[in-house]
This record gives structure tokens, sequence and C-alpha cells, in this order.
């Protein structure tokens, strides 16, 4: 009889039938005031009203006049949950299994309640011996199910949803949580359909607009994204979580108004809840404002010390201000409390500790809890690649087409994907998907695909279509040179540039150099040699003193910029060395702090006007030496085959791998790396010293000043330190 009045509110409840189930228990209870299955009907009307106290007093009435009744405290157990009272909820159900070990019903309360209090493990225990005394229990499925998914077994929570829409084969709630655990599984368009048929089902499903809504937005759908967000929060107000993905949707857009003004939505739901004053500290780290993100944390910490993200979240605040075992700290913590993307965050602390091999094996204990987690399959690839383990790496890294933080919006092609195979005469597609530099590295292999019987076609950014038109396949009329944003020409397949060396195997042994593959036009070069002065002043006459290249700043757009990049003040002990002429290739607000350098270092500003690389390069033509921080010009510099020292933090990018002073991308160039994190003055310190040994040994007749342009003889015979 209670089973039956627990089904008949739960239908109830979603057509708006309560007042006259309500009258029919009322009816009951007045020809006896202690009819035990009207007391727990009763009390499942008020539970589904949310009047959580009379649904409290009635399941409490309904187990003191009927104690041997087990739905009576499966009821009270309800209740008492639903109340928030789940130490005395746990106790009901208890006694209910103490009367029938089998209860399904009170399995399924326990179940749920564990699952509530982060007892994954359990609640998936009762569950299944719900499944096993009703095999056709379809909520004791979708709970069973739900235990899987928070254990991180989303395959098998994935059956259990399919199990439960092949007994109730429309069943909204069946979509919703297959959706979930397929997007969870990478299936982003079976995630999607599903999705979808929960909403034909129950248009009103707020939990499932809000779901579609963030797959959306995953997927670089901004627009479409949008509009289900704002249906979600439309349907409910105090969708707490839908107002926190409509934040973070505008601040991936660069709204930060538009974003703070939903946090505020959902702080005034509720002030108190940790997931939102974690959204607020993520809001403000974004806005790079560290205080202010601090101020949230700690406000979440106080409600919560065990709260998985927050702590997470406190590991990437420690991060960020460079205090790294402290993070790693955090995250080991973050990582014991269940939070899926803290085993990642920690090997990326350990990375900037040095201890290379432990951060590898957190990437890799990261990609085994959550096998189709973009981010954390990426960031092994990373730590893969600068190990020097790119069989691996390469593969891995295909997953940053997947990885918001690397592309928001990635393209699409109606031609599919070029794998490897024989071209025979078709054309290629070979797009530019990151920065300059990672253009100007990975444009070399257009000769490769030329010599698997393809036609490249190099779509590149405008600052270097002028440039790559130097590269020998584009000469031999095998590549061509088209705008990247400009519609191409015909072309078959299409592959991304940085997903090249996956094609080809390139291992540390392979790399392609069949010597300088980029050149400066030589009448641009000609020209540059009169808009720098050759001679310093006040310098010995016949001596030609070196004329060397300088750029200190990267894109500050770029997220790791504030370590790769310094301000040109760091390079005042590098700029006293005798007998150079110091000649500035940065570009962009950098370049105006050449006005502020000390009155006795003087640097040429010979670059903040370039229309693009190839002015640049015709200026690199005339140097003796490059002297930079990971910027393009480093690339420009060592695709030309000019010497070129890079200067490095402690940890640099995976491209230049970690400890070693040379790079099989560019053999004319020396790698000089940060002892300690922060410390350029080390670096600038040993450049000094070097510098004055290359100048030493380069010293000539300032009538062969002029040398590595195309046209004239080099007498560049001086190796680079190693």
């Amino acid at each position: 009889m209670a089973i039956q009045a627990r089904e008949a509110v739960s239908a109830v409840s979603l057509t708006g039938r309560l007042t006259e189930v309500a009258v029919g228990y009322q009816t009951m209870l007045e020809q006896n005031p202690w009819q035990p299955e009207a007391l727990v009907g009763m009390s499942l009307v008020a539970l589904a009203s949310h009047q959580f106290a009379a649904a409290v007093k009635m399941a409490s009435a309904a187990v003191d006049v009927a104690p041997e009744m087990g739905n009576a405290w499966v009821a009270l157990g309800q209740t008492l949950k639903a109340a928030g009272r789940n130490d005395d909820a746990e106790l009901a159900y208890g006694q209910a299994i103490h009367l029938d070990g089998m209860n399904a019903l009170a399995r399924m309360g326990l179940g749920e309640l564990k699952i509530a209090t982060g007892r994954p493990q359990e609640a998936a225990g009762e569950f299944e011996l719900a499944v096993k005394r009703q095999p056709g229990l379809v909520a004791g499925h979708l709970g069973l199910g739900n235990a899987l998914a928070v254990l991180g077994r989303n395959e098998e929570a994935l059956e259990r949803y399919e199990q439960a829409l092949r007994l109730r084969p429309r069943l909204p709630e069946g979509e919703f949580a297959a959706g979930f655990v397929l997007a969870r599984l990478g299936k982003l368009k079976e995630a999607e359909r599903r999705y979808r048929r929960a909403l034909v089902l129950r248009p009103d499903f707020a939990a499932a607009w809000m779901n579609l809504g963030s797959l959306l937005r995953e997927q670089g759908r901004e627009t479409h994204a949008e509009a289900a967000l704002l249906r979600a929060v439309e349907l409910r107000p105090d969708l707490i979580a839908g107002w926190i993905n409509l934040a973070l949707l505008e601040r991936e857009q660069r709204r930060p108004a538009e974003a703070e003004a939903h946090l505020r939505k959902a702080f005034e739901q509720n002030p108190e809840q940790v997931e939102t004053l974690v959204a607020w500290c993520q809001f403000r780290a974004a806005e790079r404002d560290l205080a202010g993100a601090w101020g949230w944390l700690r406000w979440a910490l106080a409600r919560d010390p065990a709260n998985a993200e927050a702590v997470n979240m406190q590991g990437i605040l420690l991060h960020a201000e460079g205090r790294f075992s402290e993070a790693v700290e955090a995250f080991e913590r973050a990582e014991s409390l269940g939070n899926r993307a803290a085993a990642s965050n920690r090997g990326n602390a350990l990375l900037d500790l040095g201890r290379l091999d432990e951060a590898l094996r957190a990437h890799e204990l990261a990609v085994e809890r959550d096998p189709s987690h973009p981010g954390a399959v990426y960031n092994l690839s990373l730590t893969q690649l600068r190990l020097g383990d790119w069989e691996r790496g390469w593969r891995g890294y295909e997953a940053r087409w997947r990885f918001r933080e690397v592309h928001r919006r990635p393209r699409t092609f109606h031609q599919p994907r070029w794998e490897g195979e024989s071209l025979e005469g078709r054309r290629v597609l070979l797009h530019a998907e990151q920065g300059l530099g990672d253009t100007i590295q990975f444009c070399r292999y257009a000769t490769l695909v030329a010599a698997r019987g393809g036609v490249a076609i190099l779509q590149v950014q405008a600052a270097v279509e002028r440039l790559m038109r130097s590269l020998p396949a584009v000469r031999a009329g095998v590549a061509e040179i088209v705008l990247l944003g400009q519609k191409p020409p015909e072309f078959d397949l299409e592959c991304p540039l940085l997903s090249l060396p996956a094609i080809f195997g390139t291992t540390i042994d392979t790399v392609p150099w069949p010597g300088a593959y980029l050149a400066a036009d030589a009448d641009l070069a000609f020209d540059k040699q009169f808009q720098t002065p050759h001679v310093r002043p006040n310098e010995a006459p016949g001596v030609r003193p070196l004329r060397v290249g300088l750029a200190w700043a990267g894109n500050p757009r770029y997220k790791a910029d504030r370590q790769r990049s310094m301000g040109a003040e760091t390079l005042i002990p590098l700029l006293r060395t005798p007998g150079i002429n110091w000649i500035s290739l940065q570009k962009g607000p950098a370049a105006e702090q050449l006005a502020s350098l000390r009155g006795d270092v003087f640097v040429w500003d010979g670059s903040s006007r370039d229309r693009d690389l190839a002015e640049t390069a015709a200026l690199l033509a005339t140097l003796d030496l490059v002297v930079t921080t990971d910027t393009c010009i480093a690339h420009v510099a060592g695709a030309m085959g000019k010497p070129v020292w890079i200067l490095l933090p402690k940890l640099g990018d995976w491209r230049w791998m970690q400890q070693i002073e040379t790079t099989p991308w560019y053999p004319t160039a020396w790698l000089l790396r940060q002892s300690e994190p922060g410390d350029w003055a080390g670096v600038l310190g040993r450049a000094a010293r070097e510098m004055n040994e290359f100048r030493q040994a380069r010293l000539r007749p300032a009538s062969l000043w002029f040398a590595g342009t195309p046209g004239h003889e080099s007498r560049n015979s001086q190796s680079i330190p190693a």
C-alpha cells in the first residue's frame, strides 16, 4: 500500500494533482486518524510540496502506530533526508532494512543519501541490492548509474541508464543521464542528441537545457549555448548552476560586466553556496585580480573546508603566485577529496619545481582516472614531448582540439583530415592554428607533404605571408600561400600545421632540417642595413662592432607570457657589453620601453614599425647574432639559420624540452635557461660573459661587416657556445 502511495505522489507531482491526492488521504484519516498507509501518503504529499516539517511529523506518526511497517520507515528516511537530517535519515533507512533486508525502496533511499554524503562506493552497493530485489525498478538503475558516474565508471553508468531506458523507453531523466556520461566520454554529438531527446520528452527540463548549453559552449557554439542556458534559468530562476554557466560563457567571450551580472544572480539565490563562491573566485582570477580571488576563496573554504573544487582552486591560486610546493600540497588534498582536475594541476606544479618524473606520473594518473578529459590528455602530451617521448606525445597532442583553453572555436571542414596516406596529386590545406612562431616552426613540413605526392596550400597569418613565399616548396611550385581568414582555393584534404609531426612520426632524430628554409628578400635587406647604424659612437675606427638584435617580450595575451618575457631594464647587464651595436627587434607596447633605458646604454629601434616579419627577417639578415626570449623572433632567426641565443625561463615551453642547450628544431640556436624561476639576472650574466668571448672571436675588418644576406658570402665560421 505504501509503495502505491509513493508512486501516486511521484506521478501527480508532475501533473499538479497534489491537492486531489491529499484530499483522498485526508478522508481516510478522518475515518481513522491512525491509518498508517494514509499517514505515509500524507507525508509524501507534504514532501512533494516542500513542507518538510509536516512531512517528518506525518512519517513519524506512521512509524509510531506501525513500527513493523518497513515502508513507513522508508518514508521517514525520505522526509528526514529532505529536511537535512542525514544521520537520522540513515537510522530510519537502517530500521527498514532491519525489518526486511531486501527492501528495495530503503536500499534506494540509503543509496541516494550515501551519494549526497560523499560515499558513492557504498551507494552503488545499496542500489545493486535494490535492483537485485526488483530488476524492473527504473529508479534503482538510474540511482546505480548515478553512483557509478560519481565514481568515474562512466561506461558502466551508461549501461545502467540504457537499462532504465529499456524498461521505460520515453524517460527524459534516463536520456538526460545518458547524455551526461556520453559527454564525459567525449562522445559529444551523441550527448547532444540525448539532451535534445530529453527536451522533446520534457520541454521544461531546466537541467537538460543547462547541460545542453554547457555542451554547446564547449564546442564553441556560443550563440546556441547562450539561448539554451537562458532558457534554463527562465524555467528555473533558482538554478544556480545555470547562472554560473552563463557567467562562464560571458567570461570566455571577454564580456566581464555581463559575467559579473550573472554571478550576482547566482549569489542572490544562495549567498552561502560554495559553488557560487568558487565561481566568483575563478572570475576574479581570470580578471587577474588575485587579491579578490583569494577573498572569495577564503569565504568558500570557511563554509566548506573539504569542498574539492575550492581546494583545487586554492592550488591554482598558489600556483599563480609561484608558491609551487604549497600548490602541490593543495592539489594532493583536492585529489583525495575527489577533484578530477587536481592530478593534472599537480603535474603542472611539479614541472615548475623541476620534479619531472613525478610530474609525468601525476599527468599519467590524471589520464588513467579520466581518459576522456581533453585537458588531462593534453597536459600529459606536453610533458611527454618535453621529456622526449615524442611518439606518444604527438599522438596525445591531438587532444588540443577538444580542449577549450587551446581552441575555443575549432575550425571545421567538409573535406576529410589528411592522416599521412599517399596523396597522388591531391591538394592539402595546411592551416595555421596557433601563434606566429608555431607557423614558422612547422611550415617546413610543406616539403614533406610534397614528397608524399601532394600540393600543399599553406594558410597562414598576414604577418608571415610574405616571408612564407621564401619557402623552398613555394619557390619550387609544389606549395601555395593563402591568408588565414580568406577563402582558400579548392582543396581535397586538410591538416593543421601542428598535427604534421604526428603524421610523419617525427622523433628527436628525424626533425626535418634541410638547412635554412626561410630567407630574407635581398633588396629589403639591402635597405635595412642603412636604417640602423653599423658604427657605434666613439668606437675605434677600422674595427666593426657586432650587430646584435634583441627581443625581450612576447605576446602579452599568451597565458605564460609573464614567465617568458621581461622588461627592457632587465637587459642592462647585457647591454653594457662593449663593442656591440644593439638593435631592437621588439614590436608592440614593449618597444616603447626603449625610451626609458638609462643613458649609459643605447639600443637602436630596428623593428617597431615593421609591417610584417618579412621586414624583420631582412633586418635579421644584416645581424651577427640574435638574442631573444621565446618569441616568434627566435623562430624566424632559427629558420633562417642565423645564430640565435634563446633566453628561457626555468620551465620553458615544451618545444625546447628540458635540461638541454641545443634543439633539433634549429641547429644554430643556443638555449640559455634560468637555474631558478624568475632568475633572469643569472641568464643575462652568463649571456654577457659569453658575449665577450663571442665578440673577441668575431673581430674582423669593418669592410666585411655585411654578412649572411643572400647574394653575399658569409664569413661567419665561429660556432656558438654549446
